[in-house]
């Protein structure tokens, strides 16, 4: 008996080992066989990048076409009440249904450009350190040591030269580490196009051709749609968007819009390279919250006249202001409507508003936030604060000494979806921006219907009125709505 129990344990026991080794031997075999793959995978896809490269720096070499210089499109002077309009207390005008124009426009979604295939960085263990101060912000990079590349003039041929100097695996670790800053960061496109400049100007210098072509090279490797051009003996990066940017000349090649920002090349034409690459996508100026340093400002105080429990002593964040400063001014009411308020702003404003509508149902929600933005904000057009038109993003609105009816419309807009929670769209007047809020409660007052949601007219520039009452002057006109 005792020795069939050996027999079995032994048994068993060789079987347990044989069954060990098999499945050893099965998983090995099935990590030799994904390494082949990434290998073979990463390989391709080395093939295909440095091919798409080698193709694109043979096109380089050959004669760029001229094109003539767009002006700079102004920044329309929008007409608007040199004061606000007051609201008469004992006003209770029978509620209108306000036409709406055309179809509303949508929003924008926020989708970043990406390379063809995915970079992997690969940072050296003694790699040095390159700090870079973007905004107050020290960025992080690992550039490769030796750098020894350099141009003998701005021909095509010295372009082409070192693109494929550039077009390396040493160079990836750089496109790699912008990449992941842009997320670290929280970058809209139009941040990751300043971030990559000061990345390829510390690497070359300043205004040198070099740091042109590594701006263009960072660029088109990211994904996006980028030409560069030749002024005598300066180069340029030519930057392809989807949005009308105001007060930049710019290049309409193949129906599409290239803006130079550097404003030292001014001249009547480029010689332009107008060669696309693989996957580009054009710029989007859609907004995101950069992630930034934080730098206080002094304390600013905003408070409803009419609600004494609304009134907060704001603090915001310098180097976000100075971002935003820096920012284009672009045609797209949406891009500035669907910007949040920053952190450092929500710490010192929502405690405040959240306690002042608490217990209170939407309808006097919303009008504690309306004359909140109504009366806690001094009120002067763009013309006179900024000499031009400049839509405000809703920490500007809390920063500047004045903002205007978009800028109000814009942050009033802000807090009722964060606060409140409720869907609320822009109506775009002839002469006017305003808002219009969707309640799930019966609200009274001038309304518009998208489908089957009404929306009520709330009017951050009508000082004094309540949910439900348009301007006067506003109602003979179909306002344009304006998504999020």
């Amino acid at each position: 008996m005792g020795l069939a129990c050996m027999m079995v344990v032994s048994l068993s026991a060789q079987i347990d080992t044989d069954w060990s080794r098999r499945v050893r031997e099965s998983r090995q075999n099935a990590r030799e066989e994904y390494e082949r793959f990434r290998q073979q995978a990463e390989q391709d896809y080395n093939d295909f990048r440095t091919k798409a490269n080698e193709e694109y720096a043979r096109f380089m070499a050959e004669p760029w076409s001229a094109f003539e210089t767009q002006p700079a499109e102004g920044i329309p002077k929008l007409p608007k009440p040199p004061v606000p309009v007051l609201a008469n207390p004992n006003e209770h005008p029978k509620p209108l249904t306000i036409p709406v124009e055309n179809k509303p426009v949508s929003p924008i979604p926020i989708v970043h450009p990406q390379p063809i295939e995915p970079i992997s960085p690969a940072i050296q263990p003694d790699s040095p350190e390159t700090i870079i101060r973007f905004y107050g912000t020290d960025v992080i990079f690992h550039f490769p040591e030796g750098n020894s590349l350099h141009m003998k003039d701005a021909s095509e041929s010295s372009v082409s030269k070192l693109w494929k100097q550039l077009s390396t695996s040493v160079y990836d670790n750089m496109i790699a580490e912008c990449l992941q800053n842009r997320d670290k960061l929280n970058l809209c496109d139009w941040g990751y196009v300043m971030m990559t400049k000061q990345v390829a100007e510390s690497f070359f210098g300043s205004y040198t051709n070099e740091a042109v072509v590594l701006h263009m090279y960072l660029l088109t490797q990211s994904g996006y749609q980028m030409r560069i051009g030749r002024a005598d003996d300066r180069l340029c990066v030519l930057v392809g968007s989807d949005a009308k940017i105001y007060r930049f000349r710019f290049f309409r090649i193949n129906n599409i819009k290239y803006y130079c920002f550097d404003n030292s090349i001014d001249c009547k034409s480029l010689h332009v390279f107008n060669h696309a690459f693989p996957k580009e996508k054009l710029m989007c100026l859609n907004m995101t919250q950069p992630k930034l340093d934080v730098k206080k400002t002094e304390p600013k105080t905003h408070a409803s006249k009419r609600y004494s429990m609304a009134k907060a002593d704001v603090v915001l964040n310098q180097n976000l202001i100075d971002f935003y400063n820096d920012c284009p001014v672009n045609s797209e009411w949406q891009l500035y409507s669907k910007a949040s308020l920053s952190n450092q702003a929500k710490e010192s404003l929502y405690p405040v508003l959240h306690k002042a509508i608490e217990g209170k149902t939407q309808v006097q929600a919303a009008n504690i936030l309306l004359n909140f933005v109504q009366t806690g904000f001094a009120y002067a057009t763009d013309q006179e604060q900024f000499g031009h038109e400049r839509p405000l993003y809703p920490d500007e609105s809390l920063y500047y000494p004045y903002c205007d009816c978009e800028d109000r419309s814009i942050l009033f807009a802000c807090l009722v979806r964060e606060l409140l929670g409720l869907d609320v769209v822009l109506l775009d007047y002839p002469e006017h921006i305003s808002t219009a809020v969707c309640f799930t409660e019966d609200v009274e007052g001038d309304y518009l219907m998208l489908g089957n949601k009404k929306y009520v007219a709330c009017d951050p520039t009508y000082i004094g009125a309540d949910i439900g009452m348009s301007m006067p002057s506003m109602k003979k006109y179909s306002p344009i709505v304006v998504l999020f």
